[in-house]
C-alpha cells in the first residue's frame, strides 16, 4: 500500500502542477487576447494604439510605421483602455518618432521612443516639441526639459532623489506589418522607471545616449566638425540642429548645477577680430587663428547676478564657433584639444585686451 501511494502522490502532484501552468497560459491567453495583444512564449506583447490607429488596429495601411511621420508624436494609453475618457492619467504615455537625423526614417521599432507623459515635477503632461533648434519633451506648466533620446531630464524639475532621472519609458517591437507592441515592463527605479518618479539612470547610460546623439549628427551632418562627448568636465546633453548650425549644451550630471553651450554655424556670428578695441575683451592668437573672450564675467562693472555671468568666446577655425560657459581657462583647454589639435595649450598668446 505505501509503495502504491508513493507511485500516486507525485503523479497527482505532477498533473496538479501541469493544471496550474495549463490554467496560467489560457489566463494569459485571454489577457493577451482582449487587449489585442501577440504571444511571444510566456510573455504578452500589448499593441500601441494612438488617436490614427484606435478605430481599426487590425488595418494594415494605418500601422504606426507607415502613418507616423519622423519627427512627431501621439498620446496613447498603456495598457490599453476600453474608455479614454476614464483612463488613469498614469497612464498616458507618448510615442514619439524620432527626427530623421537621428533615425526616424527608419521603418523599425529603432525609430521610435515611448515615454510617460506624467512629469516628474507636478501634475502636468509633458509633450514633445517637434520644432528645428527644439526637438525636446517640455512641461508646459514648469518649464522642465527632457532630451528624447533617452527622456533624461536636462533643465528644471527638483526631484526627489539626487540619482540622475529620466522619464520611464517602454521597449518596444514591431511586426512585419509595422504596428509597434510594447514588451512587458519592468516598474522599478533602474528598469523602465516608476511613472511620477522617474527612472534612475547611470551616467554611463546617460553617455550612452550622448553618443547615440553625435553619432547621429555626424551621421546626418558630415560636414560639420565632430562634437566631443566630455566638454570642459561637462557631459553632453543635447545637440539641437537647425537651418543656421547646431547647439550644442554639455551638462554636470547629476546636479546639472553648471553648463556650457556651444553654437555652431557656417554663417556670420558677427565676430569682428579687427575691433581689438572693443570694452571688456581679450583676443588670443593660435597659429593664424584669432579667439574672441567676452561676455559679462569680463566685465567688473556688470551688475547682473553671479549665477548670470559668463564667459563668451568666439573664434572662426573655417566653422563659426560661439561658447558660453564660467570655468575660462578649462574652456580655453578644450578649445585647443578639440580644435586646434596640432598645437599645444602654450601657443596661444595674448594680444590685446580692455579688460579693466
Amino acid at each position: 500500500m505505501k509503495t502504491i501511494l508513493l507511485i500516486i502522490i507525485p503523479i497527482i502532484i505532477i498533473l496538479a502542477i501541469l493544471a496550474v501552468i495549463a490554467y496560467d497560459s489560457i489566463s494569459l491567453d485571454k489577457i493577451c487576447a482582449d487587449d489585442g495583444g501577440k504571444r511571444i512564449g510566456d510573455t504578452c506583447r500589448i499593441p500601441i494604439i494612438t488617436n490614427s490607429t484606435k478605430d481599426n488596429s487590425q488595418t494594415l495601411d494605418i500601422s504606426q510605421i507607415k502613418t507616423m511621420k519622423p519627427n512627431s508624436m501621439e498620446f496613447f494609453y498603456y495598457p490599453n483602455t476600453k474608455n479614454s475618457e476614464k483612463a488613469d492619467p498614469y497612464q498616458t504615455f507618448m510615442l514619439i518618432r524620432l527626427p530623421e537625423w537621428m533615425g526616424g526614417a527608419v521603418n523599425d521599432s529603432s525609430a521610435f521612443r515611448a515615454y510617460s507623459a506624467k512629469s516628474l515635477d507636478d501634475s502636468c503632461f509633458v509633450k514633445y516639441w517637434p520644432q528645428d533648434g527644439r526637438q525636446r519633451i517640455e512641461n508646459p506648466c514648469q518649464g522642465s526639459m527632457y532630451r528624447v533620446v533617452d527622456g533624461v531630464l536636462t533643465i528644471g524639475a527638483t526631484h526627489r532623489s539626487t540619482a540622475m532621472t529620466a522619464l520611464p519609458h517602454l521597449d518596444l517591437s514591431s511586426d512585419e506589418n509595422g504596428f509597434l507592441y510594447v514588451e512587458p515592463p519592468k516598474w522599478e527605479k533602474t528598469e523602465n522607471g516608476v511613472v511620477g518618479y522617474g527612472r534612475e539612470m547611470t551616467l554611463d547610460e546617460i553617455r550612452n545616449g550622448s553618443a547615440f546623439l553625435i553619432d547621429s549628427f555626424v551621421k546626418s551632418h558630415p560636414d560639420y566638425p565632430v562634437i566631443p562627448i566630455e566638454f570642459a568636465g561637462y557631459t553632453l546633453s543635447e545637440i539641437s540642429p537647425d537651418n543656421y548650425g547646431v547647439m550644442v549644451s554639455y551638462l554636470d550630471f547629476p546636479s546639472k548645477s553648471g553648463s556650457i553651450s556651444m553654437t555652431i554655424s557656417k554663417t556670420s556670428l558677427g565676430f569682428v577680430t579687427t575691433n581689438l578695441a572693443q570694452s571688456n575683451s581679450e583676443f588670443w592668437q593660435i597659429g593664424n587663428d584669432i579667439i574672441k573672450i567676452g561676455g559679462f564675467a569680463l566685465d567688473k562693472n556688470s551688475d547682473r547676478p553671479e549665477y548670470f555671468r559668463h564667459y563668451t568666446i568666439e573664434f572662426n577655425n573655417g566653422i563659426n564657433f560661439r561658447i558660453e560657459g564660467k570655468n575660462l581657462e578649462f574652456i580655453k583647454q578644450e578649445i585647443v584639444k578639440n580644435y586646434f589639435p596640432e598645437y599645444s595649450y602654450d601657443d596661444m598668446f595674448l594680444i590685446s585686451s580692455t579688460v579693466k
